[in-house]
């Protein structure tokens, strides 16, 4: 194990999380908000100060370690070292990010600071967070933007400003990102990055402007086009979107949907110029067809039930928990049990491979119902040779992807 790579990799991590406490205090500081907002007008600078500092203090103590340990100029990077420091970002890169949390917000503990940091990291969008009113703008900001990061991983970002090319920069973002990298066509690997992360500040800055022409104030635009290009979540108000209009409703649901499309498949359209390709895909063509199906299902189901709930609100909550951001509108508790049970079906399956929805994905449900097919079939029929296909593939599926898929099953119904 090369430990010269790995404290490098994760100092240069440090130096990025670092910059982004910047950016949300200078965010904090300067964005109006309407006079009449309770959002806290204080940015806890000295607090803010203390954990920028810690974060440049780790991450030039790691790359001092580096240079220590470094025995030769071969710094090539193998698989352990690329899956290493992944799975040591999260960890380091989650407890830098949890200091805000903890210093800024004095109503957070140590483990909740923590889990509320991990939350936007990785999108999850769960929140300790009781008052969002009464914690300063630049926390506010600080939420959003790390649910941002984690939309396509905070990893991501080292490798494109490292224009990290070939072999080593294939293992990395294999080992830490859930984009499929064979849908990488490109023919070298930073040009793909680079469009890769043009599209999604792409897709923010459209949907941030949207949300300002519909209504939203500068700040509270900008916070929610983070957390919904990310899928992530997490918002500035303490009821979610049920106060805004209905313009930022359905501009919300348009981009939900968008982000919860692999980001390849845009990538592909921008390229080949055929909208063909997009009714094509296999896979984002079920996605839509099991939303469709829930919502027209849900709303027969409220509507016989008496549920008080609009169509708009209906529709929105369906597309915020299957695209797993998280977002509510109005009290989707009190559903009939029928219309809850289809909103954990969906969020469970999440959005498709690619994007930056959670979930199980699209891709992998239709493989299981594949294999499940296949033997099923094979049990009552010894004689007949059925191999289940790819999904979006003509290929037939092999040993590989098969275990990796039941290692994921396991891992997702299991913990």
């Amino acid at each position: 194990m090369n430990f010269s790579i790995i404290f490098r990799s994760i100092s240069y991590l440090l130096l990025i999380l670092a910059t982004a406490m910047g950016i949300a205090v200078i965010a904090g500081y300067s964005i109006p908000i309407p006079e009449q907002s309770k959002h806290s007008n204080e940015i806890a600078l000295q607090s803010w100060i203390i954990c920028i500092s810690i974060t440049l203090f780790s991450a030039l103590l790691l790359y001092g370690g580096s240079r220590y340990l470094k025995k030769s100029n071969d710094q090539k990077m193998l698989r352990k070292e690329a899956i290493a420091i992944a799975g040591i970002a999260w960890f380091v890169c989650g407890l830098h990010a949890a200091l805000p949390h903890l210093l800024c917000n004095t109503d957070l503990s140590f483990a909740q600071s923590i889990f509320e940091a991990i939350s936007g990291l990785t999108t999850t969008g769960s929140t300790v967070t009781v008052d969002l009113q009464e914690i300063p703008r630049s926390l506010l900001f600080w939420r959003s933007l790390t649910q941002w990061l984690g939309g396509l991983g905070i990893v991501m970002i080292f490798l494109l400003l490292q224009s990290k090319d070939g072999a080593s920069g294939k293992m990395m973002f294999g080992a830490e990102s859930s984009l499929p990298i064979s849908d990488l066509n490109f023919s070298n690997f930073s040009k793909a990055q680079r469009s890769l992360w043009t599209l999604y500040l792409s897709l923010t800055l459209i949907c941030g402007l949207g949300y300002y022409v519909f209504g939203m104030s500068l700040f509270q635009s900008i916070n929610h086009a983070l957390t919904t290009t990310a899928t992530g979540g997490f918002g500035t108000e303490n009821d979610s979107f049920t106060s805004f209009g209905t313009g930022a409703k359905i501009w919300a649901i348009l981009f939900m949907l968008i982000c919860s499309i692999s980001l390849f498949l845009y990538l592909l359209l921008i390229k080949r110029r055929r909208l063909g390709d997009l009714r094509e895909n296999e896979e984002t063509r079920w996605f839509l067809i099991f939303l469709v199906l829930a919502i027209a299902i849900t709303l027969i189901n409220n509507l016989l039930s008496s549920g008080s709930d609009s169509v708009l609100n209906i529709i929105f909550n369906i597309v915020s928990i299957s695209t797993s951001t998280g977002y509510a509108s109005g009290d989707y508790d009190q559903w009939p049990i029928l219309s809850k049970e289809i909103l954990l079906i969906l969020m469970v399956i999440g959005g498709c491979s690619g994007s930056t929805a959670g979930g199980l994905k699209m891709s992998r449900v239709l493989l299981w119902a594949r294999f499940s097919r296949s033997e099923l079939t094979r049990t009552f029929r010894p004689q007949m040779e059925t191999i289940p296909k790819m999904v979006n593939s003509s290929k037939s599926v092999d040993k590989n992807t098969l275990g990796q898929l039941f290692v994921i099953l396991t891992f997702a119904f299991f913990f």
